[in-house]
C-alpha cells in the first residue's frame, strides 16, 4: 500500500473538519447575525457544496476506469470545475475563523493532478501504478468527505444543526469539536506532480520575507493598531508557511507576519451604507492605500462590485512588465471609500525583483503566432506563473474574438503560447477566466 493510500482516511477527516470549522481568512466580511432568509441561503450553499463533492467523487471513480486520453481530458475539466465550485461554497459559509488552506489545497490537487495526468497521457506517456494509487486515495477521500457532509445535511434538515445558531454563538458549536485538527493535517499526503498546487510548489517559503527580522507581539500590535485602531488585541498566532499574529478590534481583524511585520490581510465586516462613490473614486482610494502601506508600482487588473463594495486586483509592475504572481486585492466600501478588506498573500509569497531578459522575438512576431480568429489590438509585457511553479516572461496580447475580449500570453524567449484568458465584462466588473 502506498503512502497516499495509508493516509487516505486522514485526508477524509482533515478535509471535512476543516471545511466545516473554517471560514477563509480571505473572506472579507459577514453579518453579525444571520436572518432567517440568510440561514436558508447558507443551507442552499451547503447543499450545493455536497453536490459538488459528490461530483468530485464520481469523477475520480471514473478516472480509475478511464484508459482513453480523450476521456481523461474531459474528466480533468469536470473535476476542475467541481472542485472550484466546492471551494467557492466553502468560502461563502460562515463557519469560523480557521484557515481553509489545507481544504482548498486538497480540492485544488484533485483538478490539477487530473490535468497533469491527462497532458502526460496526451504526450504519449502512460498511467503508472503510482498514478492509479494516487487516484484511488483521492477517490476514497472524496467519498468519505461526501458521506460526512450528507450526515451533517441530514442534521440541518431535522433542525438539530443551524447556521443561524452557529453564527450567533448559540446551539451546536462545531468550532469546539475540531480542536487539534491542524495536528492531523501534518499527515496529509504529498502529491508530487507538475501542477501549481503540488507540494513541492506550495511548500516553498515566502520570497519577500526570507531573511527578514522576526518581530515580537508588542511590535506586531503596534502595526495592527495602524489598521484596526488603538483597541486592537491579539487573538491568536499562525504557524503555517507564513508565521503570523492575528489581531481584532470589534468587527475589524488583521493578520501581521512575524517576519518583517507586513500586513497579510485585513477585514472590516461593518455594514456598508448607501452607495455614494463610483468605481473610479474607489480605485483612487485603493491605489492611495497601497502607496501609503508599502506596495509601490501596482497596476490595476480586474475588479468586481458586489454588496456596495468594490474588490480590485492589483499586480506589481517592473520595467513595464505586469508581474501577475505579485498580487494584492483591495476591498473598498462605496459609501465612504473606507478600505474594508485587503489580502496580499500572492505578493508576500512571490515578490522580488526579476531578472528580465531581452525579448528574442518582437511583438509583431508574437502577434503572428496566434490563431487567425484572434483580432489582436494591443501588446504589452507580463510575467505569468507556470504550472510547475516557475514563471514566464511574455507579450500580453489583448484583442477580441466574437465580441469578447481576450488576453493571449506569448513567451518572449521561445514564442510559445503560454496561456489564454477570456475577459468576462459585466456591469459589475471585469474578471479573467
Amino acid at each position: 500500500m502506498s503512502k497516499l493510500a495509508k493516509y487516505g482516511r486522514h485526508i477524509v477527516l482533515s478535509a471535512l473538519l476543516i471545511a466545516l470549522g473554517a471560514f477563509g481568512v480571505y473572506e472579507f466580511g459577514r453579518a453579525e447575525r444571520l436572518s432567517y432568509s440568510q440561514n436558508l441561503a447558507y443551507r442552499r450553499i451547503f447543499t450545493e457544496l455536497t453536490d459538488c463533492v459528490d461530483d468530485v467523487e464520481t469523477g475520480l471513480l471514473k478516472a480509475r476506469l478511464v484508459n482513453d486520453p480523450r476521456q481523461m481530458v474531459n474528466l480533468s475539466g469536470e473535476l476542475s470545475r467541481s472542485a472550484e465550485a466546492a471551494k467557492t461554497g466553502l468560502c461563502a459559509l460562515p463557519l469560523g475563523e480557521t484557515s481553509t488552506v489545507r481544504t482548498v489545497e486538497f480540492l485544488s490537487q484533485v483538478g490539477d493532478f487530473a490535468r497533469s495526468l491527462s497532458m502526460r497521457v496526451l504526450d504519449g506517456g502512460e498511467m503508472t501504478d503510482e498514478d492509479a494509487e494516487n487516484i484511488e486515495s483521492l477517490s476514497n477521500s472524496a467519498k468519505g468527505v461526501r458521506a460526512s457532509l450528507d450526515e451533517l445535511l441530514a442534521k440541518m434538515n431535522d433542525g438539530s444543526l443551524s447556521f443561524e445558531g452557529m453564527n450567533a454563538g448559540e446551539g451546536v458549536a462545531l468550532a469546539e469539536s475540531i480542536a487539534g485538527v491542524e495536528e492531523e493535517l501534518h499527515s496529509y499526503p504529498s502529491l508530487v506532480y507538475d501542477g501549481p498546487f503540488s507540494q513541492h510548489v506550495m511548500g516553498r517559503e515566502s520570497v519577500l520575507l526570507k531573511g527578514q527580522t522576526e518581530i515580537d507581539e508588542g511590535m506586531a500590535g503596534s502595526i495592527a493598531a495602524m489598521y484596526l485602531g488603538s483597541g486592537a488585541k491579539l487573538s491568536g498566532e499562525g504557524d503555517g508557511r507564513i508565521a503570523s499574529y492575528y489581531f481584532e478590534n470589534g468587527v475589524k481583524k488583521a493578520e501581521i507576519t512575524k517576519a518583517g511585520g507586513r500586513l497579510l490581510w485585513l477585514m472590516n465586516s461593518r455594514p456598508v451604507g448607501e452607495r455614494s462613490l463610483d468605481l473610479e473614486q474607489a480605485k483612487s482610494r485603493a491605489a492611495d492605500f497601497l502607496r501609503r502601506n508599502g506596495f509601490p508600482d501596482m497596476t490595476e487588473s480586474y475588479y468586481d462590485i458586489k454588496d456596495d463594495c468594490a474588490v480590485i486586483n492589483y499586480a506589481w509592475t517592473q520595467k513595464g512588465y505586469i508581474v501577475y504572481p505579485d498580487l494584492v486585492k483591495v476591498k473598498v466600501a462605496l459609501d465612504n471609500g473606507e478600505i474594508v478588506g485587503f489580502e496580499a498573500r500572492g505578493y508576500i509569497m512571490n515578490h522580488t525583483p526579476r531578472a528580465i531578459p531581452e525579448p528574442r522575438i518582437t511583438a509583431e512576431q508574437a502577434g503572428s503566432m496566434v490563431s487567425r480568429a484572434a483580432n489582436v489590438e494591443s501588446a504589452g509585457y507580463a510575467v505569468i506563473p507556470l504550472d510547475n511553479g516557475g514563471e514566464a516572461f511574455c507579450y500580453q496580447l489583448r484583442g477580441t474574438v466574437d465580441d469578447k475580449h481576450f488576453l493571449i500570453f506569448i513567451n518572449t524567449q521561445t514564442g510559445a503560447e503560454e496561456d489564454i484568458m477570456i475577459l468576462l465584462e459585466t456591469d459589475t466588473g471585469v474578471l479573467a477566466v
